[in-house]
């Protein structure tokens, strides 16, 4: 069954995008899980017009989306936990490549739903322009205009938080 191996294929990545949405591991296996449930019940849907995992991103997006509609937005943007990925301070340079990504992911975090969508896909999961497109249910235009706009944003946030170019480029 086809689903049986896009969860061993994808499954991780997944989890690390929804991860990075709702910044709590137990709801990020959830709705993980969720997504997967939902694979295996539309597996006969997946018409092979995309890629299978854009089909899956999409499934994931749409779960996490209604997860927040579910819960009150305002409770999830005052929330302040961080994941914690893999860190685990043993010197001073962990120390201060862990108060770096903590930036990092908290810049992101100040961003607009849309953006932080947008920067997600293309930058940290590696999607193309066209797949992105196809998750968020928009056009190519769209998505280009949103992921300049959002690194834009993205940047003056870092800067915000005493973080330069430079400083993140030192990693």
């Amino acid at each position: 069954m086809p689903a049986e191996q896009w969860f061993n294929d994808y499954a991780g990545a997944v989890y690390s995008y929804i991860l990075m949405q709702v910044r709590n591991r137990h709801t990020a296996e959830e709705l993980t899980q969720e997504t997967f449930m939902k694979v295996v019940e539309k597996v006969h849907q997946f018409e092979g017009k995309a890629a299978a995992k854009t089909w899956i991103f999409r499934i994931a997006y749409t779960t996490t989306m209604n997860h927040y509609r579910k819960k009150h937005p305002l409770t999830h943007y005052l929330d302040r936990e961080l994941p914690l990925l893999g860190t685990q301070p043993s010197s001073e340079e962990t120390a201060i490549l862990s108060e770096q990504e903590a930036e990092f992911y908290e810049a992101l975090r100040r961003l607009r739903k849309s953006h932080q969508q947008v920067i997600m896909l293309r930058h940290i999961q590696g999607f193309s322009t066209k797949d992105t497109a196809a998750i968020l249910g928009s056009s190519e235009g769209k998505v280009k205009m949103s992921l300049k706009r959002a690194l834009d944003a993205f940047k003056s946030e870092l800067e915000k938080g005493g973080m330069s170019r430079d400083t993140l480029h030192r990693r």
